[in-house]
C-alpha cells in the first residue's frame, strides 16, 4: 500500500481534543481506498475504513473530498486542518502521526500569536 495523500484535522474547544486523519492509499493494483482514523489527541486512532473495497481513483478521490468538506464543515464540531500531505512531503518526514498533528497545530498557533502581537505593535 502506498500513501497518496494523507490530512490531519483536529477539533479543540473545552476539554474536547480529538484528531481526524483521512488517508488515501493504493493497492498494489486493485485500486485505492480511503480510510478515516479517529480519536483523543495522545491514544491510539480507530480505524474505519470508508471504502470496503478499493475502487478506481476518481471514486476514492470523491470520497476523500467529501469526508474532508463534511468534518471541516460539521456544525457542532468543526475540525481544522493541521496538516497535509503528499508523497513528497510523506517520505521527507518521520515520526508519529500525533507528533505531526501537535506540531503544525504549535507552529499554526505561533504564527496567529506572533501577527496579533505584530498588529498590536503597530497600532500605536
Amino acid at each position: 500500500m502506498a500513501l497518496i495523500e494523507k490530512v490531519c484535522l483536529y477539533y479543540r474547544e473545552g476539554t474536547s481534543d480529538k484528531i481526524y486523519e483521512i488517508h488515501l492509499t493504493q493497492e498494489e493494483e486493485d485500486g485505492y481506498r480511503v480510510t478515516g482514523y479517529n480519536g483523543r489527541r495522545g491514544t491510539k486512532l480507530v480505524a474505519q475504513p470508508k471504502t470496503p473495497r478499493p475502487v478506481p481513483y476518481r471514486t476514492a478521490r470523491y470520497i476523500f473530498d467529501n469526508l474532508e468538506a463534511s468534518k471541516l464543515n460539521h456544525r457542532r464540531t468543526p475540525y481544522r486542518v493541521a496538516s497535509r500531505e503528499t508523497p513528497a512531503s510523506a517520505n521527507e518526514k518521520t515520526g508519529t502521526a500525533d507528533t505531526k498533528c501537535r506540531q503544525a497545530e504549535t507552529k499554526k498557533e505561533e504564527q496567529q500569536g506572533y501577527a496579533a502581537r505584530f498588529l498590536d505593535a503597530i497600532e500605536l
